[in-house]
């Protein structure tokens, strides 16, 4: 079974090759050499044959052909994660000066400034002006000037730009690694004094191109009376414009399993791609046409993803329906996996980074789910009525899907839609019905009454939408919260492909193999919630205003902090994590001193001194000590207290930090400082 797979399907071993390669140089270092000789292997693997002329040693050795294949490949892969990580290294990195960047993205308006993507074209200090390159991040100052930048201008401003800080804290999102597999080196914050505009860049752009004929289609719907919450579901449905979703519309689509319909792929062109196919039928009855359909549905997926503003996410389902349909160019039938991963390969070799898009492994894990899956669940049931089996098969593709995404979606967001069977029977109708009006729209938008009747047919559709998904929202357990490691991922994923072995033939090999991932699982599971019950540990956040002290002790969790608000925002995901749903916060900007115990361990909190005036012949010992910004480093301070270990908060000056380091060896206690390592954290169930 396996090895008339690999037949049919030669790009999905290219494609492990290749993911393997840059998979290792993501998280192993390799030098050039090193790259070199692995390739050099390759080749000599693959030319070995062709040197011996002998049949039956060339039989012999015909596994030379897969070994250089992998090799050539890995070497490859690893080469061009090299490649992209040095694009994203900056030359100028933590230096300040001044920086000529064209802006070559469209602004996003944050609560005090506006963030854009920029270009560095060259570095001035104080004594020269040097060329640079690479993509950065800046947040400009929000102001009347900054809300007027557009892409395509360029500026001279005065900034730091160096990759963000990670701030050490239990399920920070790595910001830094994000920006990198985006291409983006760096961040930079400019004042409003600290800017210039001196010019504008004229040259033709396709992105650009493409923006304002969304930009032009988005007008279209204001001009119709679609606004709120309509106009945000429907520009990102169709046309995957996503800054007029609010907070709530997201929250709402994401905990109903709907939250794919507002992002425009593979269901979209997918949807397209049928249209197209349905519409152009008529070409079908013709042997000489017959081969001018696929490329006038190749013609309109890429129209389309030129209309949606060229994204990321659109090109790559386009690039997969693209190979599909020039199966049918060519006069052959597609073999639908080995398109599949000839698309992936393909989107891999030109930017390896999309491995690690989200986006990206969802709508492979889909649609290789889907495609596999879908035809085994629908052959399950024989339904006769035509509604019946149209309510089935949508059954079908939707618990497919989710079979294919439910690990990935639980590693990354941790939660599963409960009610994303009853979501999707409304959103996925609602959608099609939605995609054809606003192509409708488009048509007849300068066709007096008709237009304006089609709009309103769309804005009833759009709330009919939102209402189903906001009463399926409130449904009592819509929403089921759950973590799982890299290692249950991994566990989970090689489940259903041993899932598939058994759908395609039952043996007891296949069936011990299941039994065993699915009881380790269960192994897996248990150990987290034997821990959880018996986990006992100490957190100091780290903030740069703030003081959070956290105290985890099985379910009950006390939290000691100057501000509810920002506590709630750091701790939120690690307490969902921990199940430390017992919350006793105590909030008070003034504390002065709190002291607690935890595995027979003494804490003491300081954020003043409160032994100002006082004397002690016996100090007060403790185990650890954690201070504040307000905590002066004193003699008097460690006569009065002794501690074994010092934390200094997030809060604390570097000044401060080196008086008490000055301070450690004389009175004989360990420092950590916060604001140098990052947050503290002691795990005494370990």
């Amino acid at each position: 079974m396996m090895s008339d797979f690999f037949a049919k399907t030669p790009f999905f071993r290219l494609f492990l090759f290749l993911a393997g390669g840059v998979l290792l140089g993501e998280y192993v270092t390799v030098s050039l050499g090193i790259m070199f000789v692995l390739f050099g292997i390759g080749c000599c693997a693959l030319i070995i044959p062709f040197i011996i002329q002998k049949a039956v040693v060339n039989y012999n050795l015909r596994w030379l052909f897969g070994f250089g294949t992998l090799f050539i490949l890995i070497s490859l892969g690893l080469f061009l994660n090299h490649r992209f990580k040095a694009k994203t290294n900056l030359d100028y990195a933590g230096q300040s000066g001044i920086y000529e960047v064209l802006l070559d993205a469209q602004p996003i308006e944050k609560e005090r400034s506006i963030m854009f993507r920029a270009k560095l074209h060259t570095f001035s200090d104080s004594t020269s002006t040097h060329p640079t390159k690479g993509e950065v991040i800046l947040y400009l100052a929000k102001d009347s000037a900054t809300t007027k930048l557009q892409r395509g201008d360029i500026l001279l401003v005065s900034t730091t730009i160096d990759q963000p800080k990670r701030t050490g804290n239990p399920e920070e999102f790595n910001y830094a690694n994000y920006l990198a597999h985006q291409g983006i080196g760096g961040t930079g914050y400019v004042s409003t004094s600290k800017w210039q505009k001196i010019g504008e860049e004229h040259s033709f752009s396709l992105i650009i191109t493409a923006e304002k004929c969304r930009t032009y289609l988005l007008n279209i719907y204001h001009q119709f009376g679609l606004s709120g919450d309509e106009f945000g579901m429907l520009a990102a449905l169709t046309l995957g414009y996503k800054d007029a979703l609010t907070p709530e519309l997201r929250e709402s689509f994401s905990t109903t399993g709907a939250m794919h319909v507002l992002a425009v792929s593979g269901l979209h062109v997918g949807i397209i791609y049928m249209v197209i196919g349905w519409l152009l039928g008529f070409l079908d009855k013709n042997k000489r046409t017959q081969r001018l359909k696929p490329i006038f549905i190749i013609l309109f997926l890429w129209f389309y993803a030129f209309i949606t503003g060229l994204s990321p996410s659109v090109m790559r389902a386009t690039v997969m329906f693209t190979f599909m349909a020039l199966a049918g160019v060519i006069g052959r039938k597609s073999q639908t996996f080995n398109t599949i991963f000839l698309s992936a390969f393909l989107l891999i070799l030109y930017q390896p980074a999309f491995l690690f898009d989200v986006g990206f492994q969802l709508s492979y894990s889909a649609v290789i789910a889907i495609v596999y899956f879908q035809p085994k669940i629908v052959g399950v049931l024989v339904v006769k009525n035509r509604f019946l089996r149209w309510a089935w098969e949508l059954t079908a593709v939707s618990l497919a899907a989710q079979i294919g995404t439910a690990p990935f979606s639980l590693f990354y967001f941790h939660q599963f839609p409960n009610y994303f069977l009853l979501s999707n029977f409304v959103v996925i109708p609602a959608a099609t019905i939605i995609l054809y009006l606003a192509i409708t729209l488009f048509v007849v938008s300068w066709i007096p009454y008709l237009n304006i009747a089609v709009a309103f047919l769309l804005n009833w559709v759009l709330r009919i939408m939102y209402m189903a998904i906001s009463g399926i929202e409130h449904l009592p357990h819509a929403l089921s919260i759950t973590w799982i490691s890299p290692t249950q991922l991994l566990l989970f994923y090689l489940t259903i492909l041993t899932l598939v072995f058994l759908v395609q033939k039952i043996t007891f090999r296949y069936l011990t193999a299941f039994l065993t991932l699915i009881l380790l699982i269960i192994g897996i599971r248990t150990i987290d919630k034997y821990h959880r019950l018996t986990h006992q540990e100490v957190i100091v956040w780290n903030h740069s205003k703030e003081v959070m002290v956290n105290r985890i002790v099985s379910e009950n969790n006390l939290v000691l902090t100057s501000d509810s608000i920002m506590a709630d925002k750091l701790g939120r995901d690690y307490w969902e994590k921990c199940h430390a749903t017992k919350i006793d916060l105590k909030a008070d900007s003034n504390w002065a001193n709190k002291a607690f115990v935890c595995n027979e361990k003494t804490f003491l909190m300081l954020n003043q001194n409160p032994f100002k005036y006082k004397r002690t012949d016996t100090p007060l010992k403790v185990d650890y000590l954690i201070i504040g910004k307000r905590v002066y480093p004193s003699d008097r301070l460690f006569q009065l207290v002794k501690p074994q270990h010092v934390i200094t908060c997030g809060n604390v000056s570097e000044r401060t930090n080196n008086l008490y380091k000055n301070l450690a060896n004389k009175y004989s206690y360990t420092l950590y400082s916060i604001k140098e390592k990052g947050a503290w954290q002691i795990d005494f169930s370990e």
